[in-house]
């Protein structure tokens, strides 16, 4: 569906990234931040908030997916490359609310954003990706999306 109906690329971590932003939302789940969403649509909404925050997590999984090891003891990723980090963000970019207004081929309208831009969202994952860290991620303590 990312590459076929929204244009996404193609790559070996498409899918991890894609994954990994879900995990992210599992985590909100147990850290209790999907309760705080009160607003749906908007380019500060709190929806959008918690899209970012998944992102920022995904970066976070992305920066220690060669550190961590599965139940057989071996490491998630033997190595990730420039390569594998720019598809993440290739595939962050896909899904920005602004990309999907322009193919969809209306005008782009922040209010009705409920995943962010395809800039933030790429931004989200970066920071993630560089400063790994919970507080890093904090979408809902920033004015600055």
């Amino acid at each position: 569906m990312l590459q076929q109906q929204l244009g996404g690329p193609s790559g070996d971590f498409v899918e991890p990234y894609v994954i990994a932003h879900e995990y992210g939302h599992h985590i909100q789940n147990l850290l209790g931040t999907m309760g705080r969403v009160k607003t749906q649509q908007g380019p500060t909404s709190d929806s959008v908030r918690l899209e970012l925050q998944a992102d920022c997590y995904a970066g976070m999984w992305a920066r220690s997916a060669t550190t961590t090891n599965d139940a057989t003891g071996q490491a998630l990723f033997s190595s990730l490359t420039d390569a594998d980090i720019q598809q993440a963000i290739a595939a962050a970019t896909s899904v920005g609310d602004d990309r999907i207004q322009e193919r969809s081929g209306g005008r782009v309208n922040p209010e009705q954003w409920t995943h962010g831009s395809a800039a933030e969202r790429v931004r989200w994952f970066r920071t993630g990706y560089t400063q790994g860290t919970l507080d890093a991620c904090d979408t809902f303590g920033t004015d600055n999306l």
